[in-house]
């Protein structure tokens, strides 16, 4: 009989006692990133492996002596404002992170090398006649200044640009026989002479 098994994965030969033998060819190639097998030619072949594993938050690659690896993305941006992330469907995401700290006497930001800011806002009205204050509930607050120097003798009022004024009342009566004078502890009072 012939010694050709017509199978092109086997190695046909004839032993040392006159056996026909039949040995699957050996086309294994040692690298764990490909498929290794013999084609209808019984020729061998070798298909890459397919390391795909699906996920977007993963870079795929092949060893040839362990086969496929899945190594972690880095989605870090670098930027302090975004909160980095990943999904495995899309990939990497960057969310904007909430600097808002709740407090109105504050202007709220951002700076991607350093994160959050939070800068007291200017309450300052350019008005001399109020006191600037701020509550972190609601915001600036202006409250007229007290303008009252408790003497009767003076008019009290205030300049936007200056501040509080206390202008001398006029206690003139027009009679030269009364000196005109004012006791800031009572009323103006004209003493007749």
């Amino acid at each position: 009989t012939g010694w050709d098994d017509g199978n092109g994965s086997t190695v046909d030969f004839w032993d040392v006692i006159g056996v026909c033998k039949h040995t699957p060819v050996n086309c294994n190639d040692d690298d764990a990133c490909t498929i290794d097998f013999v084609d209808v030619n019984g020729v061998c072949q070798h298909t890459q492996v397919n390391c795909d594993d699906g996920d977007a938050c993963t870079t795929d690659g092949c060893t040839p002596g362990s086969g496929c690896f899945h190594t972690t993305v880095n989605c870090d941006d670098g930027n302090a404002c975004t909160t980095d992330g990943c999904t495995p469907g899309s990939g990497c995401f960057h969310t904007a992170v909430n600097c808002d700290d709740n407090n109105a006497c504050t202007t709220d930001g951002c700076v991607p090398a350093t994160g959050c800011t939070h800068t007291a806002v200017n309450c300052d009205d350019g008005n001399a006649c109020t006191t600037d204050g701020c509550v972190p509930i609601t915001g600036c607050t202006h409250t007229a200044v007290n303008v009252d120097d408790n003497n009767v003798c003076t008019t009290d009022g205030c300049e936007p640009t200056t501040g509080v004024t206390h202008t001398p009342i006029s206690v003139v009566d027009c009679n030269v026989c009364t000196p005109d004078v004012c006791d800031p502890l009572t009323d103006p009072s004209h003493t007749t002479q």
